[in-house]
């Protein structure tokens, strides 16, 4: 008979594996590095909201001033930081203004 071959049965599955464990973390570091970019910009985004919350808070408190809180449509008021809706005991809703002088 002829020779017989011992194939590299463990040293090839440890490299398999090892090929798939470095493709694994390939992968993972691309995720994270995109999941960083996307928690920036999310922060970004937040900055520039509590911006423009601010700078609403400032046109609808002026045009409160003018027209009076119950003539303001609720669903503008629902964009203010400075408004808050409260129940009252007969099932229906106010409107409080709590003013612009809020923390950012």
């Amino acid at each position: 008979m002829g020779d017989i071959l011992e194939f590299p049965t463990h040293d090839a599955k440890i490299k398999k594996l090892e090929d798939t464990l470095t493709g694994w973390i390939a992968g993972l570091e691309s995720t994270y590095d995109e999941l960083d970019a996307l928690h920036d910009s999310l922060n970004n985004m937040e900055k520039e909201a509590a911006r423009q919350e601010k700078d609403y808070d400032e046109v609808i408190k002026e045009y409160i001033d003018e027209v009076g809180i119950e003539n303001v449509p609720a669903l503008w008021l629902t964009y203010s930081r400075s408004c808050v809706m409260k129940a009252t005991a007969e099932g229906e809703y106010e409107m409080i203004w709590l003013g612009t002088d809020l923390d950012d």
